[in-house]
């Protein structure tokens, strides 16, 4: 599977009304692109495949729902989409959901996921055969006009949510086709910044158990059945750069009880150009994947993107 960053999301007017691994290996990402944002009378979502096609949904015509979430940003609102596109080339399954704030309309922060099966249509999907992308904007992450100022010294701590996608499967007979399950999952995300040595490093599930968030096309085979909710994806220290964005991160697996004998991963994103009320950036905002390989042949893949808020601005949501 790949993942990528989408190039382009528009929102509507609307919105202004454990055992450890053996080993472990690097998976490079591709450079960040820039999602743009316009006000359209629909949300529509772009996208470059790998073969050079622009594929794209909207939600007039692709949403298979809309709802409100409850945003963790204080002052926010929030709303989620849900898309399911099948085209003759192959199916989007699109995820996306936007925060922001009713009084300015450019402060938002969008977040989501994008997986595309090629030559593919529901109900016979194959999530390792998919190209994964994610959805991640917002005037105030990968800015480049007007970049953090980050402290240059102390800690930062920062807690909120990630969410994304995860599939396992088991060895089969040879010749036999695999058994899997493919679906989606949310949990609480953790990241410490070091400002005195300019890194940030995070994890997906090391407070709480990641849960079952029902995807928009979940696809199985076979009985096969597994349980995400003792899974963390610890993502490794990484350098923050002076316009805010880090990567190079690797990311590792665990499990409490299963054997995982090998895994890979990586990890980037950018933190806020908004500082909370004790001057450290208010948020960071991003991406992670990791791939893993256990002892009895069962192999899976965890990705999803996250956004995590200052102690501070916590406490001010608090109030």
């Amino acid at each position: 599977m790949i993942f990528r960053r989408l190039i382009w999301l528009c929102i509507p007017v609307i919105l202004s009304g454990c055992s450890g691994p053996t080993a472990m290996e690097e998976e490079p990402m591709e450079p960040l692109e820039r999602i743009n944002f316009s006000y359209r009378p629909t949300v529509q979502l772009f996208m470059d495949l790998e073969d050079g096609r622009i594929v794209s949904v909207n939600s007039e015509d692709d949403a298979t729902s809309v709802e409100p979430f409850d945003t963790p940003i204080p002052g926010h609102q929030g709303q989620e989409w849900r898309f399911l596109k099948d085209e003759e080339h192959g199916t989007s399954v699109v995820y996306a959901a936007v925060s922001w704030d009713e009084d300015d309309p450019l402060d938002y922060l969008a977040a989501g996921y994008w997986a595309y099966y090629p030559e593919q249509h529901p109900p016979d999907l194959d999530p390792f055969d998919t190209e994964e992308y994610s959805v991640l904007g917002g005037p105030e992450i990968f800015e480049d006009d007007t970049p953090p100022e980050l402290p240059v010294t102390g800690n930062a701590s920062y807690t909120g949510l990630a969410g994304g996608v995860y599939a396992f499967s088991r060895p089969t007979a040879a010749g036999g086709k695999r058994d899997f399950v493919w679906d989606g999952w949310e949990g609480v995300a953790t990241f410490t910044a070091d400002f005195d040595i300019g890194t940030i490093r995070g994890c997906y599930g090391c407070i709480g158990d990641l849960s079952i968030r029902t995807a928009v096309a979940p696809a199985s085979r076979g009985d096969f059945q597994v349980d995400i909710s003792d899974y963390e994806l610890h993502l490794l220290e990484s350098p923050i750069g002076n316009d805010g964005e880090f990567s190079g991160g690797l990311t590792l697996a665990r499990h409490p009880s299963r054997n995982i004998i090998r895994t890979r991963g990586s990890w980037r994103g950018s933190i806020s150009n908004r500082p909370d009320p004790a001057g450290n950036p208010r948020l960071v905002a991003g991406f992670g994947r990791g791939r893993l390989w256990e002892e009895d042949g069962v192999r899976g893949y965890i990705a999803g993107s996250f956004v995590g808020l200052s102690e501070d601005l916590l406490q001010q949501g608090d109030q």
